[in-house]
């Protein structure tokens, strides 16, 4: 878009944002809020397309069924020109800065938040594509630095005067490599890299800082959630250049990513490294292996292996809520929540890209969509039973007390919990101590001779339901048995083996049918010498398994 194209934009689609009437206000939510969120930039063009979208099999607005199963915010990817010359849409949600108002009223309308994602582009970057708008291409890097600050500044201006200032900005996509290339690429040019890079981050903020209503929080956001050493070699280049920022964006999809101890690793290391909440700003998995259209999904039967969970609906629901406890047992509440990557495209009518959008890119692919069946709707347009996901995640009570061990420092008798010790098993055998998956300390099991052993707790008050039993586990040496475990419930007793590995993992008991209002969890070690076992964050939650039925 020419300089100042988009002002007089403004003036066309400002009666059309005055037709979906004023922004309602709300309560704010308090910072310690769970950000269960869903990027919907494809909305309006699978609008365009015909798309309907049905809860319960009743056709409502996309937004009003993401709000009724639990989203609280919405992410929305903003482009600078995405048409070609001949003002040819370049597809994929046609995020330009008229779209990305009215997604963004609707959204306030609803009560629900707003990330905007400056692209810094006129279509799709990530780390292997970065391309500079078509008006800045002839720029120097000086009037590059200015064009990127005075473009930040009068997009939100725009958005404060018509009352959708969103609520949190995210400076940059998927940053590993840089952005706005070759200036503002993070290696591989003449060593002033982040140099660049930083000057045309701190103008990004800066425009944010001079144009806020009120605080508003700003994220930095990279790719391979799984790479810590991706992570701290980003971002302790832009901190020691002075960038401020406030939170830290990550992409993780679990068949590409790494594990979810790889994720957890990053998250617990960078929150802490720079002090900041850390948000998993992208995630997906797919509900089936199905494809509803000719375009091959990125998504199959090797991702599913991947990833570790069913292609079905209810793997999906599990992949989000094992997601939702990863993030929050960040330590220090530093895990802010997440954002799911398009679930309203469950299709094929709007394309990745059209033909001027794979011109604009230099490629020639397939046109369709290879994320249909990582949608959170099936391919009719109906809701699935994994959105009603966002509800629970991050909601839940876990009955378990000092769940992490954190009440009482090193000791050997934690609050809440109660050991027994077989005669000759020496009672030091089982105690607190630092090098934790959450906060401070972790509960160990070891002897340098055999020993058995069990630290337990008595849970009451419970009301009658299907729970499950979690913790986070790690081990080594030779055990006859080791285990977590449950009994007292009104059924036989139920255990899961403590897996042998030197990462934290978690061990999960599902489908607990707790009728007695009350239970005993407990790890149970009988063991070589110098067998050891280290336990963190035991979870006791209720069960919504009817609401993620396939």
């Amino acid at each position: 878009m020419k300089k100042g194209a988009w002002l007089r934009k403004a003036a066309l689609f400002a009666a059309v944002i005055g037709t979906l009437g004023a922004v309602s206000k709300t309560v704010e939510a308090s910072a310690s809020e769970f950000i269960r969120g869903a990027d919907i930039s494809i909305l309006s063009d699978m609008e365009k397309s015909g798309a309907k979208y049905y809860e319960d099999g009743i056709s409502k607005d996309a937004l009003e069924i993401l709000k009724n199963n639990g989203v609280n915010y919405v992410r929305l990817r903003l482009w600078q020109d995405p048409y070609n010359s001949n003002g040819e849409s370049y597809g994929a949600g046609t995020n330009d800065l008229e779209t990305t108002v009215v997604l963004a009223k609707r959204a306030k309308n609803l009560g629900l938040k707003v990330l905007l994602d400056f692209h810094y582009s006129d279509f799709w970057v990530d780390p292997g594509k970065q391309n500079v708008p078509k008006a800045w291409q002839d720029l120097t890097f000086e009037e590059m630095n200015t064009a990127l600050y005075d473009y930040t500044k009068n997009v939100l201006s725009e958005m404060k005067q018509l009352d959708v200032y969103p609520d949190m900005v995210q400076i940059g996509n998927e940053l590993n490599s840089g952005m706005l290339w070759p200036y503002g690429k993070s290696w591989g040019e003449d060593g002033g890299e982040f140099d660049r890079l930083t000057t045309f981050l701190k103008s990004g903020v800066q425009a944010v800082r001079d144009t806020q209503p009120k605080t508003t929080p700003v994220m930095l956001h990279l790719a391979d959630g799984g790479d810590t050493g991706a992570f701290t070699w980003w971002f302790d280049e832009i901190t020691s250049r002075g960038v401020s920022f406030d939170l830290i964006g990550v992409s993780y999809y679990p068949y590409w990513h790494g594990s979810m101890n790889e994720l957890q690793t990053n998250m617990n290391t960078i929150s802490q490294r720079y002090g900041k909440e850390v948000i998993v700003v992208e995630t997906a998995y797919g509900h089936t292996t199905a494809n509803a259209d000719t375009m091959p999904n990125a998504f199959g039967e090797a991702e599913a292996a991947a990833g570790g969970y069913e292609p079905t609906p209810s793997g999906q629901a599990e992949y989000l809520l094992d997601l939702a406890d990863r993030i929050q047992a960040v330590p220090n509440d530093r895990g802010a929540g997440f954002f799911y990557w398009e679930p309203l495209w469950y299709n094929g009518n709007v394309s990745w890209a059209t033909q001027a959008g794979m011109n604009y890119l230099g490629v020639q692919s397939t046109m369709g969509n290879e994320w249909d069946n990582q949608a959170m709707f099936d391919f009719a347009g109906n809701a699935l039973p994994s959105l009603r996901a966002f509800k629970q995640a991050g909601a839940q009570t876990n009955l378990v007390k000092n769940a992490s061990f954190e009440s009482d420092g090193p000791t050997t008798s934690p609050s809440d919990w109660q050991t027994w010790f077989q005669q000759g098993t020496a009672e030091g055998t089982i105690k607190t101590e630092a090098g934790t998956f959450f906060g401070d300390y972790k509960l160990t099991f070891w002897q340098d001779q055999a020993y058995e052993a069990s630290a337990y707790q008595n849970v009451s008050g419970i009301s009658d339901g299907t729970y499950t039993l979690s913790a986070y586990v790690m081990s080594g040496g030779e055990f006859d048995t080791n285990q977590l475990y449950v009994k007292n419930y009104g059924g036989a007793e139920l255990n899961t083996a403590v897996v042998k590995t030197s990462e934290w993992t978690k061990i999960t008991i599902k489908d607990i049918p707790i009728t007695t209002g009350a239970c005993e969890i407990g790890v149970y070690s009988k063991a070589s010498g110098n067998a050891w076992t280290n336990v963190d964050f035991v979870s006791l939650v209720k069960q919504k398994s009817k609401d993620y039925c396939d």
